[in-house]
């Protein structure tokens, strides 16, 4: 057999025989030192049972400190319970009794207690001296309420007199032993009576509530209150003064001074009530619980807490020597065995340490690495070769493993923001998915896009743009917690992942990205300002799959962004993708095509005449099937369809042919039709509008259209340009829903408008809400400033009407008058009046 074939001897092997026979030595060198160090244990054992005695005291003290303070919260709502006046003499004698047991307690480990417990003695000698008087003054009504005693034995005397004094004046004027020369005296009189009783009563009413408030914010006005009507009392005293001065009066003129003096003495008591009664000395119990009994059961439960400190360093010190003695114990055992492991595992560790286990771990990691599984840890070589070697392994490991992160990195981040991309958001959302699921929790996202992001790099160039995008990534990560994710799905578009966020905390959070987002951006010296539309969607309630919920909160931000809401969160009726949003498409394509949309008119009224002045136009479609449906949904479907300038045109037309038939039978009135933004987007609308004007022989001067300003605001140099036109033609222009949007004062005088319409949101609720008033009125001087027909859209109820036609409104529409109405309808309020 060749010297290859021949098994190697194990070193290893050798090591551990090698080991076996000096164990065998030192063992038998180990059994004559078993029977040492048992007697300090007894000593340990006796002062175990002195700690446990005195901690047994201590606890008994702290529980009888328990029940006085409980003894006594019940007492003070039970005041008559002498069963708990009882039990706190006995708790405060059974809790010095302890105290004292710990001052005569002996044991071999015992420590001197009596500069803790002396004190504890002390306060407890104290808080009994105090709970006695804390009884007396509760049993005592005039010493726990301080105010009551004034009121009682002071004021009542006080107001009888009063009260004598002006049934004597009074008497004396209806037996007719005074006929009064001055006719405003007797009803002076009775009117002053009158105020002293309502005085009275609002200082009972005062009392009362002092008793059941427990702040002293709605005394502090009846005080004030009071105070106010005893002015108006004196006042009131000094006129009849003057009035008996001049009578022939036995009595009047002194019970009158009478009555004054006695009513200012009044006054003094009653501040001096109201002064105890509105602060924290109104209740003298309270103040002994506060600055008395309860800082002294603080202080005795501090010292309590000493002394049981005391006594657990006591028990440590005991434990100290138990594990002193056992510690002796097993060293005179397991010295010699000790020694004896130590010298073999120096040996065997030695061995293993230096160079088996160094060349395990190399191969270990060397084998991961390639099955890319983590890797074991590397401890540093003790030996130069073994340091060699793993050097040169954790040098290429280090040089892998950095050229993978850059390429994971790469794959799952944005190069330019940073932020982790579409394809990085969806594992995120998967694994907040399976998190969500298993703890039943929730979890929100966000779909965000800037507004005209397109116009800034149109108009600063990319390199602005991508600023802008890292500026905006930026200030939305400030505003989101570590465990959310921000992600950018791709040019303007970003993602924000909130786990365990329910939608109305998602939407805080969306309010605050869209107020930071409004602040100016500084883009190369240049300040830009954007705004951002926000789409929100949650597990469960949106989706239960990422798909879904990234497909939500998709459509719910073209929601926002096209209502100009800021942020919208999603609900079924944004899912342009259902099975009913299709059916309303191809009905309302075969409405448009065969003009079945009806025409409903709400009149407009001159406030100045009262008469009707004009309508406006509005949408009405009666489905074959679901019957009425909202203009609002009509119009969002004609927009994504891109339909809504056919539509408008069709309401137009048949708004300018209804309007017609009112002139021809003698009611020479306007009507209003509203524009969209693909109206004024339209090259061809100021010819369709002389088209109808000229078919329908209509003068352009009963035809005003309206327009809202977040329309006008979708691009403004087209829109001020159409509105020329059209404004050349004759046609009145008005600005609808003024208020509600954004940038109106800014470009009003520059927009060739004749009228202005206050949003109906500010109408509503005039009656009630003063601001809404102030808006109003603010509205109407602006525009009548500018030359500028006012209507009020909403008006209601008569109140409202004449709120607005007092700040000089010219029109108003609304229900208060009539709803809106098919032209059949219309024709006859016409008719009417």
């Amino acid at each position: 057999m060749s010297t290859s074939q021949k098994k190697l001897p194990s070193l290893r092997k050798r090591y551990v025989l090698l080991n076996i026979v000096i164990g065998l030595l030192v063992i038998a060198a180990i059994t004559a030192a078993y029977f040492k160090a048992l007697n300090t244990k007894n000593t340990v054992n006796r002062g175990y049972e002195g700690v446990l005695n005195e901690q047994a005291n201590l606890k008994e003290v702290r529980d009888y400190l328990l029940h006085i303070n409980g003894d006594i919260n019940h007492f003070l709502l039970d005041p008559l319970n002498q069963h708990l006046t009882q039990n706190i003499d006995i708790y405060t004698s059974e809790s010095i009794d302890s105290l004292n047991q710990l001052n005569e307690s002996t044991h071999p480990y015992h420590v001197d207690l009596a500069n803790t417990v002396n004190p504890i003695k002390l306060n407890f000698e104290k808080l009994n001296k105090e709970i006695k008087r804390l009884i007396e003054y509760r049993l005592d009504i005039n010493k726990q309420y301080p105010a009551m005693d004034i009121s009682a034995n002071i004021m009542e005397v006080q107001q009888d007199n009063i009260k004598s004094g002006f049934e004597i004046l009074i008497l004396e004027i209806e037996s007719e032993s005074l006929k009064p020369t001055n006719e405003e005296l007797y009803p002076l009189l009775l009117k002053t009576r009158t105020l002293w009783s309502e005085a009275i009563s609002q200082t009972r009413i005062y009392m009362v509530n002092r008793l059941a408030s427990f702040t002293t914010e709605i005394l502090q006005q009846q005080g004030s209150s009071l105070a106010d009507m005893y002015e108006l009392f004196k006042k009131n005293l000094n006129q009849l003064e003057k009035f008996y001065a001049e009578e022939d009066s036995f009595e009047g003129l002194p019970t009158v001074k009478s009555i004054h003096k006695i009513s200012e003495d009044w006054i003094d008591n009653f501040l001096q009530m109201r002064n105890l009664s509105e602060n924290n000395q109104w209740r003298s119990d309270a103040m002994i619980m506060q600055n008395d009994i309860l800082p002294l059961i603080t202080n005795i439960t501090i010292l309590c807490n000493q002394l049981e400190k005391v006594l657990r360093d006591e028990k440590q010190n005991l434990d100290n020597q138990l594990s002193k003695s056992d510690a002796f114990f097993n060293y005179l055992i397991y010295g010699i065995i000790s020694l004896y492991l130590i010298i073999i595992s120096f040996i065997l560790l030695s061995m293993e340490w230096a160079i088996f286990k160094p060349i395990d771990r190399v191969t270990q990691a060397l084998r991961s690495r390639a099955l890319e599984v983590t890797l074991p840890k590397i401890k540093p070589a003790k030996t130069k070769e073994m340091a060699r070697l793993i050097e040169a392994f954790v040098e290429m490991d280090n040089e892998v493993s950095a050229r993978q992160n850059e390429l994971e990195h790469q794959a799952l981040h944005d190069h330019l923001t940073g932020l982790p991309n579409r394809f990085s958001l969806n594992q995120r959302i998967e694994y907040q998915l399976l998190s969500s699921e298993r703890q039943h929790s929730t979890f929100s996202l966000f779909i965000m896009d800037l507004d005209y992001f397109k116009d800034i790099n149109d108009t600063l160039g990319h390199a602005s743009g991508d600023s802008l995008l890292i500026e905006v990534s930026k200030r939305v990560k400030r505003l989101i917690r570590k465990s959310d994710t921000l992600a950018r799905l791709g040019g303007d578009e970003f993602s924000i992942l909130l786990p365990d966020t329910n939608k109305e905390e998602a939407a805080f959070l969306a309010e605050k990205i869209i107020e930071d987002i409004a602040h100016p951006f500084n883009l190369n010296g240049e300040k830009v300002s954007i705004s951002i539309s926000i789409g929100i969607a949650g597990f469960p309630h949106d989706g239960l799959n990422a798909e879904t919920i990234l497909q939500c909160a998709d459509m719910a931000m073209y929601a926002s962004k096209r209502k100009r809401t800021g942020y919208s969160l999603y609900n079924a009726n944004q899912n342009v993708y259902s099975k009913d949003r299709l059916i309303l498409v191809n009905d309302l394509l075969e409405a448009l095509e065969l003009e079945q949309f009806e025409i409903n008119f709400q009149p407009k009224i001159n406030l100045e005449t009262g008469s009707i002045c004009g309508a406006e136009a509005l949408l009405r479609f009666i489905h074959k099937n679901h019957g009425y449906v909202p203009p609002d949904k009509v119009i969002e479907t004609a927009e994504r369809m891109g339909v809504i300038h056919r539509l408008s045109l069709q309401i137009l037309k048949k708004s300018i042919a209804e309007c017609s038939k009112w002139h021809r039978q003698g009611y020479p009135i306007s009507v209003s039709v509203n524009l969209s933004v693909r109206d004024l987007a339209s090259t061809g609308l100021c010819s369709k509008v002389k088209e109808f004007m000229e078919e329908f022989n209509l003068n352009y001067e009963f035809l005003t259209l309206e327009i809202t300003e977040n329309v006008m605001m979708e691009n403004l140099s087209l829109s001020i340009d159409q509105l020329n036109k059209l404004n050349k033609l004759g046609v009145k222009i008005s600005i609808d829903d003024f208020g509600t949007g954004f940038s109106s004062l800014a470009y009003l005088k520059r927009l060739p408008v004749q009228e202005l319409k206050i949003d109906k949101s500010f109408v509503i609720d005039i009656e009630q809400d003063e601001n809404d008033q102030q808006i109003v009125r603010s509205t109407i001087d602006l525009g009548h400033s500018l030359g500028l027909t006012t209507v009020a859209e909403g008006v209601e109820t008569l109140t409202a009407m004449e709120i607005v036609k007092s700040y000089g409104c010219d029109q108003v529409q609304g229900y208060y008058f009539s709803k809106p109405v098919n032209p059949e309808e219309f024709r006859r309020l016409l008719s009417m009046q």
